[in-house]
């Protein structure tokens, strides 16, 4: 059977293909991950596609009885009852076969030696190698169709699946525009298996954070206060220095190395020319350069090229101490639906993907009358948090639970030393003697804890706050402010 992959599904072919069709996307075919996973991609559609010709090959039998047809001539020779089962099988595999010339010969053939049989295998050897080329022609020609006609199916498909994934690449740039470096690179093709919808749902919150320039800051504002403290380390460092030395250049055609199989035209060898000067080698010469089975010469040349090696030094860096954990309690009760719970989930995506990238444990709480909890620690990654940011708002409020739970997980060992941030419009009872007990208990093991109220005005004397901080975001007006005892102090807004 013919080799036809072997020049049909090449990378830069199929790139230059790609480019064509979809030139919007020219800025993300720059891409390395993208280029990354194109070339994966390629690869793999050319081994499945390799193996689906080889063992779906509608015509394996045909071959099957051609190659024994094959080996029996150049091991036993041809007679007249061999050519005429090798004409029955050709002619019944393809139909357009000239049974009628085959028969003649053969007669012409037994007429010519019908009183002396000296060198009648000769002529039936010559007519069994017209018949067997006949029909192998003929099976190639059937072959080729076939599987062109699948290869152009598989590369529909193969495009169907590159435009999805260019059109993934897309949102996910949308993405990382609207929640910046801080969590950008946690969107990535790793995501390709989150469904569309939560791809879109993601964008939306997304592009909330990027339309309100006061909740961005927020969340960078809140981020900085969850970092942990800084401390100095002395860490070695790789420095690049540029060399510059020859390499083959295999595209240049300065000078002859030697002779290749290939289907250049332009570099073949004058043997081979002198197969197109005869009729009957002209039809090898197609056959030869259709499997790129042509002898030609092999040139190349010499080019610069750069290459950069890694000096290595020692210098002062600044480190963390230690990423602690955040634990994030969301009111997702009946009060907070509507504006409230929007800004309630951007800012959830926002800390809780900064705390992914980042490798910080992430734990989060929603509450109501009841609790749901999920710890964001590997494995559980983003279509869990879609998951949870997916969770109604509905139902009355008990905070109570919420904070115990939390407090309880900063007994934990991979949640010491965490961050606490309550999101609510804290409409909801106080909390009790017991609660503030606890939480004082934590904070002598390092746990701060913070507060966002959202609403106009916050339902509690922050002066006996549980809370280390507490931040008011105002949605009407827009505008975020810290409450310190019975005042407000604007940080940013009117």
């Amino acid at each position: 059977m013919l080799d036809i992959l072997s020049f049909l599904f090449k990378k830069d072919d199929i790139k230059n293909q790609l480019y064509t069709e979809f030139p919007q996307y020219a800025e993300l075919f720059e891409d390395e991950e993208f280029s990354r996973e194109l070339d994966k991609k390629i690869n793999d559609y050319n081994e499945n596609l390799d193996k689906e010709l080889s063992s779906n090959n509608p015509l394996k039998n045909e071959y099957d009885k051609y190659n024994n047809a094959y080996s029996s001539f150049k091991n036993n020779g041809a007679d007249e009852n061999r050519i005429l089962n090798d004409i029955n099988n050709y002619k019944n595999f393809d139909k357009n076969a000239d049974y009628n010339f085959y028969n003649k010969k053969l007669n012409d053939i037994k007429n010519k030696h019908k009183e002396e049989y000296n060198n009648i295998n000769n002529d039936y050897n010559a007519l069994e190698k017209v018949v067997l080329n006949d029909w192998k022609n003929s099976l190639d020609r059937e072959y080729t169709k076939w599987a062109l006609d699948k290869i152009d199916e598989r590369r529909k498909e193969f495009f169907k699946d590159i435009k999805n994934l260019l059109e993934y690449l897309k949102d996910i740039k949308e993405i990382k525009e609207s929640l910046g470096d801080e969590t950008g690179e946690l969107f990535d093709l790793s995501l390709g298996k989150i469904a569309k919808r939560d791809i879109n749902y993601i964008k939306k919150l997304a592009n909330f954070l990027k339309n309100h320039k006061n909740i961005k800051e927020l969340c960078d504002m809140l981020g900085r206060f969850m970092k942990a403290e800084e401390s100095i380390k002395i860490e070695k460092v790789l420095r690049k220095e540029t060399f510059k030395t020859k390499k083959i250049d295999t595209n240049s055609q300065e000078e002859i190395v030697g002779i290749t199989y290939s289907r250049d035209i332009h570099n073949i060898l004058p043997q081979e020319k002198l197969l197109l000067a005869e009729g009957v080698l002209e039809t090898l010469f197609g056959i030869k350069y259709f499997e790129n089975r042509l002898l030609t010469f092999k040139k190349e040349g010499y080019i610069d090229s750069f290459y950069e090696k890694d000096i290595e030094e020692e210098m002062q860096a600044k480190e963390d101490d230690k990423k602690g954990p955040i634990i994030i309690c969301v009111d997702t009760s009946g009060s907070m639906s509507g504006v409230p719970e929007t800004v309630a989930k951007a800012v959830t995506l926002y800390l809780a993907t900064r705390a992914m990238k980042q490798k910080r444990s992430c734990y989060l709480i929603n509450f109501s009358t009841q609790i749901e909890t999920m710890d964001l620690t590997y494995p559980n990654t983003m279509d869990n948090l879609i998951d949870f940011l997916r969770l109604s708002f509905d139902g009355g409020t008990d905070a109570v639970p919420a904070l115990r739970h939390a407090i309880k997980t900063m007994n934990t060992e991979n949640y010491k030393k965490s961050d606490l941030l309550f999101i609510s419009d804290f409409v909801f009872n106080s909390f009790t003697d017991k609660d503030y007990k606890l939480a004082e208990e934590q904070k002598k093991n390092e746990n701060r804890f913070y507060s966002l109220i959202i609403g106009s005005t916050p339902m509690f004397n922050v002066e006996n706050s549980i809370f280390d901080y507490n931040w008011c975001y105002d949605s009407s007006r827009g505008s975020v402010k810290e409450i310190t005892g019975n005042m407000y102090s604007s940080i940013f807004g009117h």
